[in-house]
């Protein structure tokens, strides 16, 4: 069985594999699957992810983390550990 909820967090593969960097280079993540399996909406969805994240930002310039990450509660579940909440101010 795949665990989705371990992708993208091996420490061989990524530096601080735990700390979200949307600037990392040499990002070989498998957030669109990857050979015969590779996401035909990776472009679009890449498209649509740095509009939304350019505008958001542009939109809410001081916005910031409002808790330590460190206290953040998350979902136990098999394929993946969502956040409970993301407290953020702006």
């Amino acid at each position: 069985m795949l665990i989705l909820a371990s992708a993208n967090h091996d420490e061989h593969v990524f530096n601080d594999a735990e700390t979200l960097d949307i600037t990392r280079q040499a990002n070989r993540h498998l957030a669109f699957g990857k050979g015969i399996h590779y996401c035909l909406g990776a472009p679009p969805g890449r498209l649509e992810g740095q509009i939304a994240i350019g505008t958001l930002l542009r939109q809410m310039p001081n916005l910031c983390l409002a808790a330590d990450p460190q206290t953040f509660i998350r979902r136990p579940g098999l394929l993946t550990h969502p956040l409970e909440k993301l407290p953020v101010s702006f």
